[in-house]
C-alpha cells in the first residue's frame, strides 16, 4: 500500500478472511487472541486444514517458522486466490491468470464447434465465453498477453478447426468486433473492456 495511503489491515467477505500481520510476535498473538474469542462467542471454528499464509519469496526462514509455530496454519508457496482473483507480489504475470484461460479452453471443449453455424458461435462467444474474465477484469488487470490469448482462443472457435488445423481466419478479431451497422458482429475487445473497468 502506498505510504500515504490507508492501512488495511484485513479483508472479509463472506466466510473468507485476509488478514495482513508483520508476523511480529505481538501481532500473531492478538490475531489468534482474537480468532480464539470469536470462536468462544459464536460457536464458529477456524477451519485450520484450509487456512494458510503467505510470505513474500524474501521472507527469513525464522519469520515462516514463527508465523507457522503461533498460528498452526500451512505455508503456502504457489499462487492464492481471493474471491477467484489472484494475490501476487509485484508484476502481474500471465502464469498469474492461467486459471481464466483454462476456464475459457475448458468451457470450448465442452461443445460441438462443427455441429454450430456462425451465428451460434457468436451468441456463444457474447453472452458466455466473454462473460468468463469479466469478474477479473474488473478486479485486476491482466498483462496484455493474458488479454491477447483469450481473444485468440474465442477467434479459433469463431472459424473453427479442420483436419486438427485451423482454419484461416478472413477478418481479424478487431474488424469483427464492429457494430453490425459497421461490417462488424458486435463482440467486445477485452482490452476495450479491460479498459472501461480501470477507467470506472
Amino acid at each position: 500500500m502506498n505510504d500515504q495511503g490507508p492501512q488495511i489491515n484485513h479483508l472479509g467477505f463472506a466466510d473468507d478472511i485476509i488478514i495482513f500481520t508483520s508476523g511480529r510476535r505481538h501481532s500473531l498473538k492478538l490475531i489468534m487472541h482474537t480468532l480464539k474469542t470469536y470462536e468462544r462467542i459464536s460457536g464458529q471454528l477456524v477451519n485450520r486444514a484450509k487456512s494458510h499464509f503467505f510470505l513474500h519469496s524474501n521472507a527469513f526462514k525464522t519469520t515462516c517458522d514463527r508465523i507457522r509455530k503461533y498460528t498452526g496454519f500451512y505455508h503456502k508457496e504457489a499462487l492464492i486466490s481471493y474471491l477467484r482473483c489472484p494475490i501476487f507480489l509485484g508484476m502481474p504475470k500471465i502464469v498469474h491468470f492461467s486459471d481464466i484461460i483454462n476456464k475459457v479452453v475448458n468451457r470450448i471443449t465442452g461443445w460441438q464447434p462443427r455441429m454450430l453455424s456462425y451465428e451460434g458461435k457468436v451468441v456463444l462467444i457474447k453472452h458466455v465465453l466473454q462473460s468468463l474474465p469479466i469478474h477479473i477484469l474488473s478486479a485486476t488487470t491482466p498483462p496484455s498477453t493474458t488479454i491477447k490469448q483469450i481473444q485468440q482462443i474465442m477467434a479459433d472457435f469463431f472459424w473453427g478447426w479442420r483436419n486438427d488445423k485451423k482454419k484461416y481466419h478472413w477478418a481479424s478479431w478487431k474488424n469483427l468486433s464492429f457494430p453490425y451497422s459497421e461490417g462488424g458482429i458486435g463482440v467486445k475487445l477485452m482490452k476495450d473492456v479491460c479498459q472501461a473497468f480501470q477507467f470506472k
